[in-house]
């Protein structure tokens, strides 16, 4: 039975001593190991071929410098050369280009010419008939714009404007083009014909500010009614918290003479020493300075109330004074361009007349 048990490991000192040297046996090999190897890496890199792959530089080269006057002539007649080169390319690829806009202007005269002559034939027509519109309509925004500075109402020559200004502005395009291609008057009409047409543009402007103007009016006029309804109803909210500031403040004032009567209650039952009425004055005393605590909040909260609801009132206050303000200013826009727009469109429409008249 004692063969059959393995031995156990020894745990005296000496067996514990016995270990260290085998790990000191195995350092010199692994460090022979490195130096082996790093001998070899180092021969390999020095002396074989790879030294040639991992240290090779490349020499800088150096710019040849020409020194001698043959060459360097030589050098220039090459660049002289090159650059005559490149320009005979360019004037070639612009002659080429000239010889295809004179065919195709060529091309376009072709076909122009029929339509042009066709056009001179129909325009007398055509600027006759636009001449017979455009100045009966400058003509009448010329009267609705007068008799709206007379007191009549400035919203009819902007509504009249706005329904014919473009075909005004059509007609005079039509007549100068008329003018154009049947050479009446040359270059002096048609300059009159385009200062009739920014003459009528101009006017055109001013009746734009003036539909601006009268917008503006009528806003700040449905702004104010709302300011005044709402002004009205802040007015109302102040004078019901200056009631209820009256009447929390007669509560008050009753609840400080009921705590002096439950004070002087009191004193006379501790006096009198009676306990039963010693406790009901106390309570009474109680009761009318809870009172008066409450009645003393509500009329805080009544004063908060009625202050919001007078620097409401006041800030409504400041936004009609405003909105007066720019209403008076869009009245006085309104009156100026009116006035400027009526006399820029009866120049435009004279303008056009004696244009039309030459």
């Amino acid at each position: 039975m004692s063969e059959s048990i393995p031995a156990k490991p020894s745990s005296t000192p000496n067996a514990r001593r016995r270990r260290p040297p085998r790990r000191r046996a195995d350092v010199p090999f692994w460090l022979l190991s490195a130096g082996l190897h790093a001998a070899l890496i180092c021969f390999l890199l020095m002396f074989a071929p790879v030294r040639e792959i991992v240290f090779r530089r490349e020499r800088l080269k150096e710019a040849e410098v020409i020194t001698r006057g043959d060459e360097l002539e030589e050098v220039i007649e090459a660049i002289r050369d090159k650059t005559v080169e490149r320009l005979r390319a360019r004037v070639a690829l612009l002659d080429e280009g000239q010889e295809r806009m004179a065919r195709n202007f060529t091309i376009i005269n072709e076909y122009f010419q029929p339509f042009a002559a066709e056009q001179r034939a129909t325009a007398r027509a055509r600027m006759e008939k636009y001449i017979t519109e455009v100045l009966p309509r400058q003509q009448e925004l010329v009267a609705l714009i007068t008799k709206a500075r007379d007191g009549g109402d400035p919203a009819v020559p902007i509504a009249y404007s706005q329904k014919w200004m473009s075909r005004i502005l059509t007609a005079q395009e039509e007549v100068r083009r008329g003018i154009r291609l049947l050479e009446l008057g040359g270059e002096e009409l048609l300059k009159r014909q385009q200062e009739a047409e920014d003459t009528q543009l101009k006017a055109t402007q001013f009746l734009r500010w003036l539909g601006g103007d009268l917008r503006s009016m009528e806003w700040h006029t449905k702004r104010l009614a709302e300011l005044a309804e709402r002004r009205l109803a802040e007015v109302v909210k102040v004078a019901a918290a200056t009631d209820e500031i009256e009447a929390v403040g007669w509560v008050v004032e009753c609840a400080e003479v009921g705590i002096s009567e439950c004070e002087a209650s009191y004193a006379l039952a501790q006096e009198a020493k009676d306990k039963n009425l010693i406790r009901a004055t106390k309570r009474d005393l109680d009761r009318a300075k809870r009172d008066l605590s409450d009645g003393k909040r509500s009329l805080s909260s009544a004063e908060r109330n009625h202050q919001r609801a007078s620097d409401q009132v006041k800030r409504t206050d400041g936004d009609i004074v405003k909105s007066q303000e720019s209403f008076k200013k869009a009245a006085t826009n309104r009156d100026s361009h009116l006035t400027a727009g009526g006399n820029v469109q009866a120049s435009a429409c004279a303008r056009q007349k004696a244009v039309v008249e030459t």
